[in-house]
């Protein structure tokens, strides 16, 4: 870098500097829209099982999850109904079709939020790709002779 003036060696840096917060942002935002991704994918699930119990007969027998791949046999009393989260560790009692509709109406959130995010992410890739070929001039300069 001994050909580069000092404004150039100050201009690169601050380049440089840029692009790894910029690098940063993005993953995390990968991560972000990972996470919500399967969000998405479990509230699906969630909502044709709760379908599906409506479907059942009172007293029908299910293997319920108790953790570490292991299942313990139930019956369901009620097919109709359900307890969902409210948040801030409450549950409650609904409606199979209320139930159904506050999942949807979560995954259509979470569906927004993950749009905002992959247009965050392209502006950065943007940034990015606009901040590579001025990096790319001045470094061209400790080339030259």
């Amino acid at each position: 870098m001994e050909k580069l003036t000092p404004e150039d060696r100050q201009r690169l840096q601050r380049i440089l500097a840029e692009l790894g917060d910029y690098q940063t942002t993005a993953d995390l935002l990968r991560q972000q829209l990972s996470i919500l991704a399967s969000s998405i994918s479990e509230l699906s699930m969630t909502v044709e099982t709760v379908k599906t119990i409506k479907g059942l007969k009172p007293d029908t027998e299910v293997l319920v999850p108790i953790g570490s791949d292991s299942y313990a046999t139930a019956k369901i009393a009620l097919t109709d109904r359900v307890i969902t989260d409210l948040g801030a560790n409450i549950a409650a009692e609904r409606s199979v079709e209320d139930a159904v509709g506050m999942l949807e109406a979560r995954m259509t959130e979470l569906g927004q939020t993950m749009g905002q995010f992959r247009q965050e992410l392209e502006k950065l890739g943007e940034r990015i790709e606009a901040l590579r070929p001025e990096a790319e001039l001045i470094l061209k300069k400790t080339k030259e002779e």
